[in-house]
């Protein structure tokens, strides 16, 4: 199919004007043709009409002369008047000639010659010296003229088939510019589908690098200088890819040596806590709580890097098993009651049963760090609401709190790594921004979705996921 293709775009798009433009072109071509063919005929009629009304006012000159002559040249015998009665006859003859030439019907040319025939017997009768009346001659000079009222016929019928062509051609016109407007609408229409499809196949390749989607290559079907930028994209396709593997093995090595010492730094602290090496006082015993609280939020923030880590390949390590949301959601709110409590928060839950097929852990994240996520920008005495239902075959988490909720120039990006929003930052809460980035690769790992609902007052975010799992090739 490459081989269709022109070699440039530009070309491509220049072929696809020519392909609009010759509908028009062939409709104006034939009105050029159409006017010129008109224009030939009337200047063919106009030509015919003033040779039929020259030759036929020579003719009858020609013949009022010599019936004069062959009267007079009947009572004097004049030998002069027959040399005029000659010289009309040429006159004559050579104006019927040119009349003949014209597009006379049968009837008409059989009457002409029929005339040229009698009057020339007629001479010959005179240089025989035969008995010739003037009686004769008029009878033929009537035929004649007979012959030429048909002029005026002619030139009449000359004007109306000029008219009838002219409203043939018309016609034409109108139904060909009436043929050729959907004709053009039409390849235009084809040819944007054309030019669309071309840009779609970057649009896709672009989004699906936004998406961080790096295993299926971009490949790129049409002229030389877009399949040049499909290899192009391809390889900032494989150049993110191996971005992201080195940022993945940054991850997990530093994870990794971070954990070591930190483990160290945890159980020193807790000896100490203990009073192991001896009693401490009250500003010592102050300083390793201090110890105890900061180590065990780095471990956090470790671990929420490891998952974070483990979720770019969550697609991959899911074995679907059947999964009842509803228990889960409900194990999730006991484990986070105590912490609820020490703020006095209460959870609002309407949970029916769901079944879905998907991984029962990650799963668990996902309503875990929702529920977090929740009761962390919760006002003191605050409400959590948790609702769970099924619609059109998909599962509809809903976690709602009374907190400021997300700004909404921020709800784009709330679901990016290490994003915290603005209200986040102006109040006590803090978090390491991974919560919600590790929630949305685990519902996206489970062919679903995680979005803000920008309605009321507090956060609001809904997980949907489809209840059967839907193989991908």
């Amino acid at each position: 199919m490459s081989r269709l293709y022109p070699k440039s775009f530009l070309r491509l798009i220049l072929i696809g004007f020519g392909l609009v433009a010759l509908p028009l072109v062939f409709a104006l071509g034939n009105a050029a043709y159409n006017v010129q063919h008109i224009a030939e005929q009337s200047e063919r009629a106009v030509r015919e009409a003033a040779v039929a009304t020259r030759a036929s006012r020579e003719m009858l000159e020609a013949l009022t002369g010599m019936e004069r002559a062959l009267r007079q040249h009947l009572v004097v015998r004049d030998r002069v008047l027959m040399e005029d009665y000659r010289r009309l006859h040429g006159e004559f003859v050579r104006a019927a000639r040119e009349y003949a030439r014209l597009s006379l019907d049968e009837n008409e040319r059989s009457r002409l010659i029929d005339v040229l025939a009698r009057e020339k017997r007629m001479l010959s009768a005179l240089d025989e010296g035969a008995a010739v009346t003037a009686d004769e001659f008029v009878a033929i000079a009537e035929r004649a003229r007979i012959v030429l009222v048909a002029s005026g016929r002619l030139i009449d019928s000359e004007i109306e088939r000029l008219r009838t062509t002219a409203l043939e051609a018309r016609n034409m016109l109108v139904w060909q510019l009436l043929a050729a407007i959907p004709v053009a609408l039409g390849i235009a229409v084809w040819f944007r589908s054309v030019i669309s499809s071309q840009l779609q196949q970057f649009d896709r390749a672009i989004r699906a690098i936004g998406r961080a989607e790096y295993s299926d290559g971009v490949t790129v079907a049409g002229p030389q200088d877009l399949a040049y930028l499909g290899r192009r994209l391809d390889w900032l396709r494989r150049r993110l890819a191996e971005l992201e593997e080195q940022k993945n093995r940054f991850l997990r090595h530093v994870s990794h040596d971070l954990k070591t010492p930190l483990t160290a730094i945890r159980e020193g602290a807790q000896l100490l806590s203990e009073g192991v090496p001896g009693p401490l006082n009250d500003q010592q015993k102050t300083i390793i709580e201090i110890l105890n609280q900061n180590s065990r939020r780095l471990q956090q923030l470790i671990e929420e890097l490891i998952n974070y880590q483990q979720a770019g390949f969550a697609v991959s390590s899911i074995d679907p098993q059947p999964v009842a949301l509803d228990v889960v959601c409900t194990q999730v709110l006991r484990t986070h009651r105590l912490v609820a409590a020490a703020r006095a928060i209460r959870f609002e839950r309407s949970l029916h049963p769901v079944l879905v097929e998907g991984d029962a852990d990650k799963l668990r994240v996902v309503v875990d760090n929702l529920i977090t996520n929740a009761i962390k920008f919760s006002p003191r005495e605050g409400v959590v609401h948790v609702s769970l239902g099924k619609s059109d075959g998909h599962a509809l988490l809903d976690v709602t709190d009374d907190g400021p909720g997300v700004a909404a120039e921020e709800a784009e990006h709330i679901f990016e790594p290490f994003f915290r929003g603005t209200r986040a930052r102006r109040g006590t809460v803090k978090g390491s921004g991974l919560g919600l980035a590790i929630a949305k690769e685990y519902a996206l790992a489970h062919r679903g979705k995680i979005e803000v609902v920008k309605e009321g007052r507090g956060g609001h975010f809904r997980v949907t996921l489809p209840m059967h799992w839907e193989k991908r090739d």
